[in-house]
């Protein structure tokens, strides 16, 4: 004759087994799941961030070109950098802006693109 609690302990250790198998396998499901919706996010940030990251800014010519509509007329531009303006929406350029005379001074001006083409944004 067998022992009732003899089954009854064996009958336990297999259904915890079979609870813990279950547990382990639906945790690691829901983790897999979580994995590849974190991935599916980060490439999304990196491709919103490699988007933003491109700055338009004017060339030499361009920039030039805009200056010569303004108050800097018979200047022109040569550009070393160029970063997002803080305050208004373009660009802040900075470089050295000369005459005709042969005077040259380093300067900072602000370009906003405008219908298509830079504008000098004083």
């Amino acid at each position: 004759m067998t022992n009732p609690y003899i089954s009854a302990g064996v009958a336990a250790a297999v259904a915890a087994l079979v609870g813990f198998g279950a547990g382990y396998q639906v945790n690691n499901m829901t983790t897999s799941t979580k994995i590849t919706e974190l991935e599916a996010k980060v490439t999304e940030l990196e491709t919103k961030v490699a988007e933003a990251a491109k700055l338009e800014v004017p060339t030499d010519e361009e920039a030039t070109a805009a200056l010569q509509k303004t108050t800097f007329k018979g200047s022109s531009m040569r550009i070393t950098e160029c970063q997002k303006h803080p305050v208004i929406p373009g660009v802040i350029c900075n470089g050295t802006v000369s005459d005709s005379s042969g005077w040259s001074m380093p300067k900072s001006l602000p370009f906003a693109k405008i219908d298509g083409a830079w504008a000098y944004a004083n």
